[in-house]
């Protein structure tokens, strides 16, 4: 069974709840009002604005993923998202400008996915569920940022981030890591038919991967890459 806008309604005793973060009455009275028609698959955890500091609300509302808007001040916003990050919530944000150098930072700081106000009510449910689930959520140009920054070596660091970079990748190991960034909840069989390769031949690749990058696995590496801040910037 699907809701309205195509989630399915597998697990109605346990709705995923949402948090709503906005400086902006109207995007958070609409926002509250799309979460209220996707009962019982999502439930509204509750709403707050950036300032003043929406932690103790959010932590009294046991939220499972908080949707931030991106558009308020930018220094408090980006303070908000580094702490929500070190709290191990999962971030969601929406924006409606195209300043890459704050989007990048934003996902740098620990936010997991990204999208414009411009996106359909369909699309920004499917991307708050599968964050939720772990995966990013990054467009292509987002995407392509990544792979350019691995490629290439010239990343940008965050502040608190070891200096260290990995060994240089060979061409497919980039690519691996590009759709892996992409892709990061999916299952390894699907990873490896995106890259045409059958799920050995991946495995292989991922373990000298691992080794390079000082990982286990794939959320390491998903961790590495966003510590290490291998965006480049805007």
């Amino acid at each position: 069974m699907q809701t309205q806008h195509g989630l399915t309604a597998d697990d109605t005793a346990c709705p995923l709840r949402v948090f709503v973060i906005s400086d902006f009455p109207l995007l958070l009275a609409a926002l509250t009002a799309l979460l209220a028609t996707q009962a019982p698959r999502l439930a509204l955890a509750g709403s707050a604005a950036v300032t003043p500091s929406p932690l103790e609300a959010l932590t009294a509302a046991e939220a499972d993923i908080v949707l931030l808007d991106l558009d308020g001040d930018a220094e408090t916003s980006l303070a908000l998202i580094r702490a929500l990050a070190t709290r191990g919530d999962k971030v969601l944000l929406l924006t409606r400008q195209q300043e890459r150098a704050r989007q990048d930072r934003a996902i740098m700081l620990g936010a997991r996915g990204l999208l414009t106000r411009d996106t359909d009510a369909a699309q920004l449910l499917t991307a708050i569920e599968k964050v939720h689930h772990g995966q990013l959520w990054l467009d292509r140009d987002a995407t392509g940022r990544i792979f350019d920054a691995l490629s290439r070596h010239g990343a940008m660091p965050s502040p608190d981030a070891a200096p260290a970079m990995p060994p240089p990748l060979s061409e497919q190991e980039q690519k691996i890591v590009a759709i892996l960034m992409a892709n990061s909840g999916e299952p390894a069989k699907l990873i490896a038919g995106k890259l045409h390769i059958s799920e050995s031949t991946l495995r292989n690749h991922l373990t000298v991967i691992y080794k390079k990058f000082g990982v286990s696995n794939r959320h390491g590496l998903l961790g590495y890459v966003l510590q290490h801040g291998l965006l480049l910037p805007a």
